[in-house]
């Protein structure tokens, strides 16, 4: 095809330049325009929409236009709302990428089972709990991002899995069992959402079947009357686990002899609630071994933390956020050479003391006499931080090889 080129749509484009196009990038509010406009004989492989709006989007204005542009490799309709999943999009066996936005979503189409040649299937928006057992029959999925997705048992007649899949976003708990999770051999990056505690002895029996896992992030969204019933010791973690971040699990126990263990974790974050009890102890010899980042966030009423010698050897940067009722930070601490940031909100004044007099201490030399390394060190006095985490989940259609970060 000749003349291929990429366009952005602005306002009183003329359709005769349109033709021979094959990216098209909305800026503005005009996708309803677009999706109007008679295109019959544009030759379009990526649709991109990158309006801020949430409009509405007809039905019938989508079906059109999934019989029009049945050469499209990259549909992503951004923050346009559906009411429904868009009868026609069978039409597009060529898609690569798909990203739609259907709040009102709550049972995977089967026919969506039919693009085969799928890659990155997006719908954050929308919370799955039914799919169609045809899922497993899509080889070349890569990425999976819903609000949340429950996975159907693989049909029995069905030996093959998901080999080419490596990023799960939000997995329901009710998915994660031997039987699935076996299924999903390549596994990088996993999110699990929802009530955790009621799976709890499925969740935590069947995460050693991912032997490729190395980001994971685990929320529990149970009913609010309802205490957790987490126990973090049962978990059995695939020993490759880089990145963890736990989010309103309210274990009950200190989490840190379970977790210190693991050989190659490297970020540990511990937000919202995570845990709910004052003491935290780290005293194993050689616990933590590669950590690099350590967030305590949200962890209310923390009083006491202890650190053994040599314990988180390799740590660079620490957060604790709040910590207004933490006495004091471990005095083996200041013992690691390669700390470089330490952050804590709203540290009580004994404590904000020792802080100063860490930071303008003359670092110790080595034998020879010369500095070992310089700490630069950030203190955040009141709760206005203005830090910024990259998103787990917020990626881009295009580079989906980059590693991702959990928050």
């Amino acid at each position: 095809m000749a003349g291929m080129m990429e366009f952005v749509w602005m306002p009183h484009m003329q359709l005769e330049t349109l033709a021979n196009v094959k990216r098209c990038f909305i800026l503005e509010d005009l996708i309803d325009e677009f999706i109007s406009l008679e295109h019959s004989d544009m030759y379009l492989q990526s649709f991109l929409n990158h309006t801020l709006e949430s409009d509405r989007l007809a039905l019938i204005d989508c079906e059109n236009f999934c019989k029009k542009f049945k050469h499209l490799r990259v549909l992503n309709l951004g923050s346009a709302i559906l009411d429904q999943y868009p009868p026609g999009l069978e039409n597009l066996f060529h898609l690569k990428y798909l990203k739609l936005n259907i709040p009102s979503l709550n049972c995977l189409p089967s026919l969506l089972c039919t693009l085969l040649n799928l890659r990155t299937l997006e719908m954050p928006a929308s919370y799955i709990d039914h799919s169609p057992e045809g899922i497993w029959m899509m080889q070349k999925l890569m990425h999976l991002n819903f609000g949340s997705i429950n996975l159907p048992a693989p049909p029995k007649h069905y030996s093959s899995s998901l080999k080419n899949l490596i990023f799960i976003s939000s997995l329901n708990p009710s998915s994660c069992t031997p039987d699935i999770l076996g299924r999903l051999p390549n596994v990088q990056t996993l999110r699990i959402s929802g009530d955790l505690s009621h799976y709890h002895s499925g969740v935590s029996k069947s995460l050693c079947e991912l032997h490729k896992l190395e980001c994971l992030q685990l929320v529990h969204e149970g009913r609010m009357w309802q205490l957790s019933r987490m126990v973090l010791s049962e978990y059995q973690f695939p020993p490759c686990l880089t990145q963890l971040s736990l989010s309103n699990t309210q274990l009950m126990e200190d989490p840190m002899p379970a977790l210190e263990k693991l050989p190659h974790l490297e970020v540990l974050k511990l937000k919202q609630n995570s845990y709910s009890e004052r003491k935290l102890a780290c005293v194993g010899s050689g616990s933590f071994p590669q950590l690099k980042i350590l967030h305590l966030k949200s962890m209310l009423w923390l009083e006491e933390w202890t650190m053994g010698a040599g314990a988180m050897p390799k740590l660079e940067s620490l957060i604790v956020n709040p910590c207004a009722y933490l006495r004091k930070l471990p005095e083996e601490l200041w013992c690691i050479k390669s700390l470089c940031k330490l952050e804590l909100h709203w540290p009580q004044p004994e404590l904000r003391k020792r802080l100063r007099a860490f930071e303008d201490m003359e670092w110790r030399k080595n034998q020879r006499g010369s500095v070992i390394y310089n700490c630069s060190l950030a203190f955040n006095f009141n709760c206005n931080s203005a830090l910024i985490d990259q998103q787990m989940l917020d990626l881009e259609p295009f580079d989906r090889s980059k590693k991702i970060n959990i928050t």
